[in-house]
């Protein structure tokens, strides 16, 4: 399930959880992708713990965190 957030900019991004190397639950991340403007590449952290916690930190966090994850995060390879 992903969660929705505008950021800074007023760009509106989706956030959501994927899984690690290969698809294993160790070491997922966290995936953003800009709903506002295909063009932009679709960035990703990686989230401490299993793709569980990855989920539910997306859905509880504050949207202020969510925000900073953003901000740290790198293009999707």
């Amino acid at each position: 399930m992903s969660r929705v957030f505008v950021d800074e900019n007023l760009m509106t991004w989706e956030a959501y959880s994927s899984g690690g190397r290969f698809g294993l639950p160790q070491q997922p991340k966290i995936v953003f992708n800009c709903l506002s403007d295909p063009q932009v590449r679709a960035r990703f952290v990686v989230h401490d713990g299993t793709e569980v916690d990855a989920e539910e930190a997306v859905h509880d966090v504050p949207e202020e965190r969510l925000k900073e994850m953003l901000r740290d995060s790198r293009e999707l390879d």
